[in-house]
């Protein structure tokens, strides 16, 4: 029987190796097992008295219930008469300690597992040496007499069912767990002396940590002051830090500009030479071409056979399949020269090293040099989609705005788990113009929005990524009088949009203006 509890608690499982073959006791046995089972579920938690209590009453009903139809079923079939007196005598011996077991339960302030254990250990192993030895004998001779037997033959089958010896074990265990079931009482009682004592100590306990507490509070309070001063240096450090880490940063993007630009320039000359060579090279297959072509109509008008040898070279070397893939190979060596050069003037585009200064730019065509360096970490995970209002040129400082684009595009790239799309949008209004980065990401927390222009913050896994690149960017635009705004919802994505002034403006020109 699996008998599935609100605990999913099983202190006895039902099997077939329990059946006796009378349908109506095997039946009550599993209304047993599903009543002990359930006192079983309530024990693994702290109970109430009153909820034990009726489990308990509903359990001592049903037993009497039980005890009752077998007492009847051994004397309406007439049983052997010293197997029903030590089957009753069994019956009302389980009876009497299930009942005094109860009282002490239930006189119980607190009830607990340590408490319920025994009683429900003695139950369930009572329960199944009563059904493999007394109800199993008594299954057998019922059965033997259902089916026609003698009473005498009756009782000879169920005693070989059982075996000499079975009997003999199963009357030791009967009288074994008649003074077991003694000594549980015994140690329920004990138990409940136990806790007791357990629940004067814990109010002792209780008032020395009282007074404990009241002896550290003036420690604490010492310990205050020393706390905030502790903080305030730690304040000041991390701002030590974080200038610092974001010098070094500004530098390193230097360096990593001055680099790209004198890459590019490198690259850009022989791009240059090789592009006019194939372009060289492109006419002078042309002319080939057209003396190949002389050549062929000439060798029209002569005997094959004398050309018999051009002939064979021209199969040899597929010269059909050359005449079509030569200019076309031409061609894809000029796209990608081109596509070079493309990359190319975007890595310059996007480094500035030779703007340094505060100067106007249009900051769409940032955007999309921007985009087109940092294509190969979003292409793999995301489509872009641009909606560029067609905004004035900004005096800024190109290269590193073109920073805060590039770790805004980066993050919602990272933040796009699988396919997403990065929106890339510009507008206006009155004196400012903004520029904003939208993804279909898995978006930002609310308790982690104030946080995200901390230095050093970040959710991201170790390894992918320093907790700078926004607080870095916060930092650049507040240097062009700026702002920047966040839109977030976890599960749908994220929105940073970044506002400049059209014309700089000094700060300290700035003040004096307000």
């Amino acid at each position: 029987m699996n008998t599935v509890t609100e605990e999913s608690f099983k202190a006895f499982t039902w099997d077939n190796k329990f059946n006796t073959g009378v349908e109506v006791v095997d039946t009550q046995h599993q209304k047993l097992v599903e009543l002990i089972n359930r006192l079983g579920a309530i024990s693994a938690h702290q109970t109430t008295t009153a909820e034990l209590g009726e489990i308990l009453t509903e359990l001592a009903n049903y037993t009497v219930y039980h005890f009752n139809t077998e007492e009847e079923l051994m004397k309406k079939f007439g049983v052997d008469a010293t197997h029903q007196q030590a089957h009753i005598k069994a019956h009302q011996h389980f009876t009497a300690q299930v009942t005094v077991a109860a009282k002490i339960l239930l006189g119980s302030k607190d009830v607990t597992n340590q408490l319920v254990a025994p009683l429900l250990k003695y139950l369930t192993n009572w329960l199944v040496q009563h059904i493999l030895g007394s109800d199993t004998r008594m299954g057998q001779e019922i059965l033997a007499l259902q089916a026609g037997a003698s009473h005498e033959e009756a009782i000879r089958k169920a005693g070989a069912f059982m075996t000499q010896s079975a009997n003999v074990l199963m009357e030791a265990l009967n009288e074994m767990y008649g003074k077991l079931g003694d000594k549980t009482l015994e140690v329920i009682q004990k138990n409940q002396e136990l806790l007791a004592e357990q629940q004067a100590l814990r109010i002792l306990n209780e008032q020395l940590e009282e007074r404990v507490k009241q002896r550290t509070t003036a420690i604490e309070q010492a310990n205050l002051q020393l706390t905030a001063n502790n903080a305030e240096l730690k304040q000041l450090n991390e701002k030590l830090e974080s200038a610092h880490t974001q010098l070094l940063q500004s530098e390193k993007m230097a360096s990593i500009g001055q680099l790209a630009a004198g890459v590019a320039h490198e690259i850009n000359n022989p791009v240059g030479f090789v592009n006019s060579n194939l372009g060289t090279l492109n006419k002078y297959i042309a002319n080939m071409f057209r003396v190949i072509e002389a050549y062929e109509g000439a060798a029209a008008k002569v005997d094959a056979e004398k050309f018999a040898e051009v002939a064979q070279t021209k199969k040899e070397v597929d010269y059909s399949y050359l005449l079509e893939d030569i200019p076309s190979l031409l061609k894809e060596s000029q796209d990608g020269l081109a596509r070079v050069k493309r990359i190319v003037q975007d890595l310059k585009d996007f480094s500035h090293v030779d703007e340094s200064n505060w100067q106007h730019a249009n900051l769409e065509q940032g955007m999309d040099s921007t985009l087109n360096v940092v294509a190969n970490e979003i292409k793999y995970k995301a489509n872009v989609v641009k909606q560029y209002a067609g905004i004035p040129e900004v005096e800024c400082m190109p290269s590193q705005v073109n920073q805060v684009f590039m770790n805004m595009l980066v993050n919602a790239a990272q933040a796009i788990e699988k396919n997403g799309t990065i929106t890339v949008r510009s507008g206006t209004s009155g004196d400012e113009v903004w520029v904003e980065v939208e993804d279909t990401g898995k978006g930002i927390s609310p308790e982690h929005l104030n946080r995200i222009f901390d230095p050093f913050f970040t959710t991201k896994p170790v390894g992918k990524g320093t907790g700078l690149g926004l607080s870095l960017s916060y930092g650049i635009v507040q240097k062009h009088n700026g702002r920047i705004e966040v839109a977030s919802e976890v599960g749908k994505g994220s929105r940073f949009r970044v506002w400049l002034p059209v014309q700089h403006v000094a700060k300290s020109d700035a003040r004096h203006q307000g």
